[in-house]
């Protein structure tokens, strides 16, 4: 096997041992532990709020992890990243106008319907 393929494998495995045995899947509020599996709220917890949680959180990183991994090989730079770059900057900056933007047609649309009744 070679160095790269252990590495993935070894991380991949540490990925799964953290997410089921530490951190999100078993603790939390409410201990899975003391509850049967057979109960529905142990099925509603643990698939309608705490695995989508983790799955979010999982593909957020890596996606995070595989865009500073694109940008410092795009720009052939080890020490390229968001802040460098500016990328930080204008995703604020976006970000602001957003709001602005809807923060301005919520108002608006509460004038006109105040106005109108």
């Amino acid at each position: 096997m070679s160095k790269s393929k252990f590495i993935f494998t070894t991380l991949m495995l540490l990925l799964v041992l953290t997410v089921l045995a530490i951190c999100d899947l078993c603790f939390g509020s409410t201990n899975l532990f003391s509850i049967e599996t057979s109960n529905p709220m142990f099925s509603s917890i643990l698939y309608d709020i705490r695995l989508p949680k983790t799955l979010t959180s999982i593909i957020a990183g890596s996606g995070l992890a595989l865009c500073g991994l694109l940008m410092q090989s795009l720009f052939r730079n080890p020490l390229a990243g968001p802040y460098v770059l500016g990328v930080s900057s204008g995703s604020s900056l976006f970000v602001a106008i957003a709001t602005m933007m809807i923060s301005s047609i919520h108002v608006s649309g509460f004038l006109l319907w105040e106005k109108a009744s």
